[in-house]
């Protein structure tokens, strides 16, 4: 028996079946993740709305998760950092790429439009008007604590924010169906501005307030009045691609730095 354990002690161990992935395959395996993930979501941040894009963004992660989990085995637990950082990229793509990059395209945004021509256009995000006047008659502001979403049997609400609209009507004196508002908020006592000099802004479909008596035609249009937003879509589109930029930085410092100073080490 002394002998048997003795043996035992000295037996070699099984090796590994296969050696352990390089630092160079683990960069661009989550290197592809990563960008992979960002370009896929472009579409839906260029062309659908928020509502549908977050849906989108969800459903499409968890291949990419299990995808991460697969490639683990061969990788080590590093490339679920990758795909962390994947779903980052996925969101920037949403908010901030896909929006500027559809935007610029003329994907989104519409210019030039006879007000009574919106019902035509309300798939698009921005609209900004031609041959039109604000109501200084038709005008007031409202308090509303800022609605959320809806759920059944409820609603979450934000802060109570200050609303001020205006009517808009066609130069022409022709009847705009449904009626379209430019509205603008602001928090506490501050006051937004309805410029005459503005043109347009983010269509609104359904109100983000809950007040019933309020003296505004039901199914109406509003448009969250606001400037050009050119160079507004230019930064988003800088930065969202800098982001980018960040993101494959990190990674390659999560996946050499460690090395660097085992090497050290």
């Amino acid at each position: 028996m002394f002998v048997g354990f003795v043996e035992n002690q000295n037996r070699k161990k099984p090796e590994p079946n296969g050696e352990p992935a390089s630092s160079f395959f683990i960069f661009w395996m989550g290197l592809s993740l990563i960008l992979g993930f960002g370009i896929l979501l472009l579409p839906f941040g260029a062309f659908f709305p928020l509502s549908i894009s977050v849906w989108a963004i969800l459903v499409l992660f968890l291949p990419v998760l299990f995808l991460g989990i697969l490639l683990s085995k061969k990788t080590g637990f590093k490339i679920l950092l990758a795909v962390f950082l994947s779903l980052l990229a996925g969101g920037n793509s949403i908010l901030f790429l896909g929006d500027s990059i559809g935007y610029y395209l003329g994907i989104t945004a519409k210019t030039e439009v006879l007000p009574e021509e919106v019902p035509h256009y309300l798939d698009y995000r921005y609209l900004f008007l031609r041959d039109f006047y604000l109501d200084d008659v038709d005008a007031g502001e409202f308090r509303s604590p800022l609605l959320v979403r809806r759920r059944s049997g409820g609603a979450v609400y934000g802060p109570v924010i200050r609303f001020q609209y205006k009517r808009i009507r066609a130069i022409s004196g022709r009847e705009i169906k449904p009626s379209l508002y430019a509205i603008c908020y602001s928090k506490g006592d501050l006051k937004c501005s309805l410029s005459s000099l503005y043109t347009g802004g983010v269509v609104l479909l359904e109100p983000v307030w809950d007040m019933e008596e309020l003296p505004l035609a039901k199914d109406s249009v509003f448009l969250v009045w606001r400037g050009p937003m050119d160079s507004e879509m230019f930064t988003k589109g800088v930065y969202s691609f800098l982001f980018f930029v960040f993101l494959i930085l990190l990674w390659a410092l999560m996946v050499y730095f460690p090395f660097s100073n085992e090497e050290k080490s």
